[in-house]
């Protein structure tokens, strides 16, 4: 057989890293919902059918995927050059934010569409680079300065829709509608499928190619590995870090706008569910492969859109998603260890 078909050892070892942390997530689950008298079998089918049982259904969920996917390719990118960006759902709310305002200002059509979606990027960008350049020219670690920032971008976004930009027409704190006209297409008549859908899964190839075709991909690459040889083989390690932080930062940001000019149609408090914090668990789980990022993302969205089927049809708490993802974050990041036990036990061989 010809090397271009063989599975490499690493694909491999990335593959039973995800199908383990899944098969224990609802081993585990499944324990749980067995101390509640629930049929776990039954639950999980509820839960399937809720996801992907017919075509509203099957569209809900791709339209929950869209915003997952987006933020977790740009996090990919940032965990593959092993900077932790963690302040992706800030960067979401920022992107959202400043895109809205642009919509809105503009006043509609497709010059408006594309300005916010531009500004919403530009905008997940700008509030990366602010823990990226501490992390580049003061050394202070990413993890906590991306974190943290997630808090003042939530907040200062939910003071604008309370103040500065808040719409005189409702009740409840939340920005002005954008204009029908500059709002993302439905692109199947009848669900709220949209093209942002289609713009997610595009980027998939995108980041592939740069990942794995460019002369950027293969720095973040080596930097990740590396960072020592990637300096003594002339790569300036500091700028890739930026990069690739800011990256996923324009990304995160671009899951904002998405999600307001195809779903919500206006800023609110509640615009994400923790899609920023979901993107970690998403890119983890794919092992920062595009390809594994798309297939995790819906995975994690059939879970929490079939989730509600699942608490309506046997009165068990919304949580279960919660717990689910909680579970998998900790499971993907056991699994090697636990790999590499079973490899010292001769159980396993790769």
């Amino acid at each position: 057989m010809s090397d271009r078909y063989v599975v490499s050892r690493g694909t491999k070892r990335s593959i039973i890293k995800a199908l383990l942390s899944v098969l224990l997530t609802f081993a585990v689950t499944s324990v749980i919902l067995l101390m509640s008298n629930v049929n776990p079998v039954l639950a999980f089918i509820y839960m399937f059918q809720g996801a992907f049982g017919d075509i509203n259904l099957l569209s809900e969920t791709l339209v929950r995927t869209s915003p997952i996917m987006v933020v977790s390719l740009g996090l990919a990118v940032s965990f593959k050059c092993k900077v932790w960006n963690i302040g992706a759902e800030g960067q979401l709310y920022i992107g959202a934010m400043l895109g809205t305002i642009v919509a809105i200002g503009i006043g509609g059509g497709l010059l408006s569409l594309l300005c916010a979606l531009f500004v919403g990027a530009m905008g997940g960008l700008c509030w990366a680079a602010v823990p990226a350049l501490m992390k580049v020219k003061l050394g202070i670690n990413e993890v906590i300065t991306t974190f943290l920032m997630n808090f003042v971008g939530i907040y200062l976004v939910q003071w604008m829709i309370s103040y500065p930009f808040r719409s005189p027409d409702t009740y409840f704190p939340e920005s002005a509608a954008v204009p029908a006209s500059s709002a993302l297409m439905i692109i199947l008549p009848g669900t709220r499928l949209h093209l942002g859908v289609a713009l997610a899964l595009a980027l998939v190839p995108i980041i592939y190619f740069l990942m794995e075709r460019t002369t950027f991909g293969y720095k973040v690459n080596v930097v990740g590995e590396n960072p020592e040889v990637a300096r003594y083989g002339g790569i300036k390690v500091g700028k890739i870090v930026f990069a690739s932080l800011i990256f996923s930062g324009v990304l995160a940001g671009l899951a904002g706008i998405t999600e307001v000019m195809g779903i919500q149609y206006r800023v609110r408090g509640s615009l994400s569910p923790g899609y920023g914090y979901t993107g970690i668990v998403v890119a983890l789980l794919g092992n920062n492969n595009p390809l594994g990022v798309a297939l995790s993302s819906i995975f994690l969205a059939a879970i929490m859109n079939g989730s509600s089927t699942l608490a309506w049809a046997m009165n068990i708490p919304m949580g279960i998603v919660d717990l689910m993802q909680g579970l998998l974050f900790i499971f993907v990041l056991a699994s090697e260890p636990f790999i590499r036990f079973l490899e010292g036990r001769g159980v396993l061989r790769l």
